[in-house]
């Protein structure tokens, strides 16, 4: 586990500089305070540190591992072959994938306010997440994102069929 972190800190990290590198070169709006890349660049920089802090962490994970327990055979029960987990690994990111999928293909259609919470509920199922919080925590982002863009950064999410409300 700590070697597929390192390896994914590292590909974020790299996709951090990416983002900052390319973002550096985004004009200024006239008139404006903020230009084009403050969005990117804050999250190229909140990207940096997640993926530095998860290799940092799979170093220090990796110096404190227990080593493994022997195994122990009994002799009067079968060997039964291990227990398959790739169902268990690969639900989590199919069900991110769909919240996704369904994000891209109806966002424009019904609008992100009935989308985006449907998306993320779906998205904090498949992890696991229990049901009550998972619902309070999509319609609370969902509101939060809708207006940053809306209020903060004058940039209108597609309001599909819900009215423009305001």
């Amino acid at each position: 586990m700590q070697q597929v972190d390192r390896w994914v800190g590292t590909g974020i990290a790299a996709l951090a500089v990416a983002v900052l590198w390319s973002s550096s070169s985004f004009p200024n709006v006239p008139g404006q305070k903020l230009g084009a890349s403050t969005l990117p660049l804050i999250i190229g920089a909140a990207l940096l540190l997640c993926g530095l802090l998860l290799v940092l962490r799979s170093w220090s994970a990796a110096r404190y591992a227990a080593p493994a327990a022997p195994a122990i055979h009994n002799p009067l029960l079968p060997d039964l072959p291990a227990p398959d987990e790739s169902a268990e690994r690969i639900a989590p990111a199919l069900g991110i994938l769909a919240a996704i999928a369904l994000y891209i293909v109806a966002a424009d259609t019904l609008g992100y306010l009935l989308v985006a919470p449907v998306s993320l509920l779906i998205a904090q199922v498949s992890l696991r997440v229990k049901w009550l919080p998972a619902i309070g925590w999509s319609l609370l982002a969902t509101a939060v994102v809708h207006l940053a863009f809306y209020k903060l950064l004058k940039v209108p999410l597609p309001w599909g069929l819900v009215p423009v409300l305001y």
